[in-house]
C-alpha cells in the first residue's frame, strides 16, 4: 500500500535525491571543519569531559 502510494506521487524520486544531497553536503562540511581544526582546539575539546576543576567551580558558583 505504501509502495503504491509512493509510486503514484509525481516525481517522488527527487525527494530522495534532495535528501541525499543535503546529507552529503553536511557530511563534507563537517569533515572539512574537523580536519581544519587547530590542534589546541582538539586537545581542549578532548579534555572537556574530564576537566573537574571548572565543573566544580560552576556548580559552586550556582549554589551561592
Amino acid at each position: 500500500m505504501v509502495g503504491d502510494t509512493l509510486r503514484n506521487i509525481f516525481h517522488v524520486e527527487i525527494y530522495a535525491l534532495i535528501g541525499f544531497i543535503i546529507f552529503f553536503t553536511f557530511f563534507i562540511f563537517v569533515t572539512i571543519n574537523a580536519f581544519r581544526m587547530k590542534k589546541e582546539e582538539v586537545e581542549e575539546f578532548s579534555n572537556l569531559p574530564l576537566d573537574d576543576q571548572e565543573a566544580k567551580g560552576v556548580i559552586s558558583d550556582q549554589s551561592q
